[in-house]
């Protein structure tokens, strides 16, 4: 488990049961407070606060936080299965049943992903992002729209995807990659505050090239890789590659 020493706690709300946040703290073997401030030392908390798990940091303690959204983002369909237009499904592949995102996060994509139909298992590594989404997805099942077509959340696997990927009994026709590359040194690109708390607590991902052999080790069919548009491609010359907004999917299939 990574080490969260100096820098996370959980603060209990008192609108919620104890237990939850004592259980939330035990796990991740973190403080548990029932006040804070700017004076408290660690920089960031978990907490439950409007029917949901939030990341707060300092800056945020009377701000809301940060959560994981269920809902679509502006431009997405809010119909089951959505459209597979855009840039991200070109990727994936219309015809394309399994996916397998083998680095969640704030699960933007997998949301979107799961929402146009795919059937989706996701992986994560971070315990902090794990509790977030295991959350999140609780609250997806709860949807009117959800339980009406009688669906299930997204399978999410805690571990890292390394070694999840060389473990899985049957081989998805798309694993998805979405790694946390340097940050480009322009103020008009500044990532969005999520990512900057992600980064803060988690550093970028230095073994995204070893995943990236893993992926194509273990999918049946594709590998596709998210990244900014200045970036180097993770794995050489892409066999295919579609652009959306600043960023582009490098598609690579297997031989």
């Amino acid at each position: 488990m990574p080490e969260y020493s100096g820098k996370l706690a959980v603060l209990h709300n008192q609108h919620y049961a104890l237990d939850v946040s004592q259980s939330l703290a035990d796990r991740l073997a973190v403080p548990l407070y029932f006040t804070a401030d700017k004076k408290t030392p660690e920089d960031f908390f978990l907490s439950w606060r409007d029917g949901c798990l939030k990341l707060l940091d300092k800056e945020l303690l009377k701000k809301g936080g940060l959560t994981v959204d269920i809902e679509p983002r502006n431009g997405e369909q809010r119909s089951w299965p959505a459209p597979k237009d855009g840039a991200l499904a070109q990727a994936i592949g219309r015809k394309t049943k399994t996916v397998v995102d083998a680095t969640t996060g704030w699960a933007q994509d997998s949301l979107h992903i799961f929402r146009m139909g795919y059937e989706l298992r996701c992986i994560e590594r971070s315990p902090i992002m794990l509790a977030l989404l295991s959350d999140a997805y609780q609250r997806l099942e709860q949807l009117d729209w959800v339980q009406r077509l009688a669906l299930s959340a997204p399978e999410l696997i805690a571990g890292n995807a390394i070694q999840v990927l060389a473990e899985l009994t049957e081989a998805p026709e798309c694993i998805y990659i979405d790694p946390m590359f340097p940050a480009k040194r322009k103020k008009s690109a500044l990532p969005k505050k999520s990512m900057l708390v992600l980064r803060d607590l988690l550093g970028d991902d230095l073994d995204k090239e070893v995943l990236f052999s893993a992926a194509m080790q273990a999918t049946a069919k594709k590998v596709v890789v998210k990244s900014p548009d200045y970036a180097e491609p993770l794995g050489g010359e892409p066999n295919q590659s579609f652009k959306g907004k600043l960023l582009r999917y490098d598609v690579y299939l297997k031989k």
